[in-house]
């Protein structure tokens, strides 16, 4: 097949040739419709129409269409045929030789295999999702009492498949002893190869669990995907613990905003830092979305965009501006998320 080849063709871009208009009044001619090119376009269609079985007719003016359907459908046919999809039986038990599984059947195999408990650890690396407690704010229910804290049952999501029910655990095994001025991390662990939950008391004063001996706070001791950081819990000189439940979620989102300025003269006071707790499992990210530094009547300037002792539990939060006479604080929309 080629390009039309009658006399008075215009280049249509990149030498192609192409038709044009017929300008009597110009002049100029309209391109050509030679006999060649017609019956070129004529042949090329019809072979499309006869390679797929139909009998031409003049009546029907959609063959072309009904032609590159059938086509389509036999040359899948002839896929499936020799690639056939695997039935969820079969990809559970790995018969997948000249097989394709489909997305919903990827799914049941996930969903059998994460059900079963123990898994490979090589696939949960494509797994990479965090927990997420089953609770109405995604956080555990722990009672504190003197030297003690014991965690109420619940249940909870290991990496977005699998759901996991702490009450297979016995009282025993969710009560901690703990002693005097003390600060522990309790945690939630699932052991991807045996498929056991294991809760854990941790001393941060422990060379065991902190050898280099970090701060509380520090991301080191965020929870993973497979080992939640359910809560810090902390011990008074009188061994009573004061329980602080943190937030764990698959995903950890959230808004902060402040709508009022703050203009304030005084070079000792200086700006306002806004306190932001957000008490999740994991140190937050900030974004922010819109701010307004335009605030006094004088030529005002943004300063800066500050986010300071940011950890798992909160951070303060500024947005600095100046002007001749002020210090400004600005107002702010910030979304957090983790």
């Amino acid at each position: 097949m080629d390009r039309i080849n009658g006399a008075g063709t215009t280049d249509i871009g990149g030498g192609r040739r192409g038709f044009r208009d017929e300008n009597l009044g110009g002049g100029v001619e309209g391109t050509e419709v030679t006999a060649l090119w017609a019956n070129m376009i004529q042949e090329e269609i019809m072979k499309v129409c006869t390679e797929a079985g139909l009998a031409p007719s003049e009546a029907d003016w959609t063959q072309l269409y009904q032609a590159i359907n059938i086509l389509l459908d036999a040359l899948f046919a002839d896929v499936q045929a020799a690639f056939p999809y695997a039935t969820t039986p079969e990809a559970i038990a790995g018969v997948l030789l000249n097989k394709i599984i489909n997305p919903k059947t990827l799914a049941d195999v996930l969903a059998v295999k994460l059900a079963a408990g123990p898994l490979d650890a090589a696939v949960a690396t494509y797994l990479n999702v965090y927990p997420t407690i089953l609770t109405a704010d995604n956080k555990a229910v722990i009672t504190p009492s003197a030297g003690q804290v014991v965690v109420t049952p619940f249940k909870w999501i290991w990496r977005q498949f699998k759901t996991v029910d702490l009450a297979d655990l016995n009282l025993a095994a969710r009560t901690f002893a703990t002693t005097a001025s003390k600060t522990y991390h309790l945690r939630l662990s699932y052991n991807v190869v045996t498929g056991v939950q294991t809760l854990s008391l941790k001393d941060l004063s422990s060379a065991g669990y902190n050898p280099s001996a970090l701060a509380e706070g520090n991301v080191a001791f965020d929870g993973g995907y497979d080992d939640m950081l359910i809560a810090r819990v902390t011990t008074d000189a009188g061994n009573v613990p004061t329980v602080k439940a943190l937030k764990n979620a698959s995903r950890l989102t959230a808004i902060a905003q402040r709508t009022t300025s703050v203009t304030n003269a005084n070079p000792a006071i200086g700006w306002v830092y806004d306190p932001i707790t957000v008490d999740w499992s994991r140190q937050p990210a900030i974004n922010l979305d819109t701010t307004n530094s335009n605030i006094s009547s004088e030529a005002d300037n943004l300063q800066g965009i500050i986010a300071t002792t940011r950890t798992r539990y909160g951070f303060n939060y500024l947005i600095s501006g100046t002007s001749p006479s002020y210090y400004i604080t600005c107002p702010y929309l910030i979304g957090i998320s983790a």
